[in-house]
């Protein structure tokens, strides 16, 4: 009977920790990813840059929208800067990160709705299902910490790349599906079946849809997006930045 109850006492003391090891490893992992994330802005920045010279685009509309994106870089990596001294400072225990994924999820969330309007709904339903999980605890630390950084490195990607899509959006007080084309987490134009072509603003009460007027605007956005359908991406392309 004792040897069955110090056999018990060690297999339960070997469980708890393997357990408490593969979650240090995690954490380790995560301090490390929010480590890199000052680097890897930098570097989208930069390119972020290159492209932007690339497609003409004037000075004095790149230093404005430039400041607006730096603003919002400068939020979420304030944020993960928080998140990287508070797991250095935190034991492994699982209810004390759970905060801490809480709090850089909702960041996120703000990081998304201060974005362009590109799929923003499908965006935040992810982290939103993402929290709500956490919140009823049917969802363990270490699998929310993986689907927390994969919904980062989805943001990332996006603020990399130039893509045709189509999605739903509102000109002129109607719905429209619509091909959009967005370049990185800058610019976002549109062209509608039926023939309007325009981009998305953001004024003091949210995104605006408008079309252009100027025909030259117009041609010049219709080029890009035949461009971008051939997967013709070198080169320089002239695109309007205002309406």
């Amino acid at each position: 009977m004792r040897f069955s109850i110090l056999m018990a006492c060690f297999l339960w003391s070997a469980w708890s920790q393997a357990s408490t090891q593969e979650l240090s490893a995690k954490v380790i992992e995560l301090r490390k990813e929010v480590e890199l994330l000052n680097d890897e802005y930098k570097t989208e920045r930069e390119k972020v840059l290159n492209d932007i010279k690339v497609l003409s685009i004037q000075k004095a509309e790149l230093a404005s929208n430039l400041r607006n994106e730096e603003i919002r870089e400068k939020q979420l990596l304030e944020k993960m800067n928080k998140l990287k001294k508070e797991i250095g400072e935190s034991s492994i225990e699982s209810q004390e990160l759970r905060p801490l994924i809480q709090q850089t999820a909702q960041s996120l969330a703000v990081w998304v709705e201060a974005s362009l309007p590109f799929k923003q709904k499908e965006r935040l339903a992810s982290i939103q299902s993402l929290q709500d999980k956490m919140q009823k605890n049917e969802i363990s630390v270490l699998k929310a910490a993986n689907q927390l950084w994969a919904l980062i490195e989805d943001e990332k990607r996006l603020a990399r790349e130039t893509s045709l899509h189509r999605q739903s959006i509102p000109v002129d007080g109607k719905m429209h599906l619509a091909e959009v084309v967005k370049v990185g987490m800058l610019f976002l134009y549109f062209k509608t079946d039926s023939g309007q072509v325009g981009m998305a603003l953001k004024d003091q009460s949210g995104w605006l849809y408008r079309s252009f007027e100027q025909t030259a605007k117009q041609e010049k956005t219709l080029a890009f997006f035949e461009s971008l359908k051939k997967q013709i991406r070198q080169g320089a392309f002239e695109i309007p930045t205002t309406i």
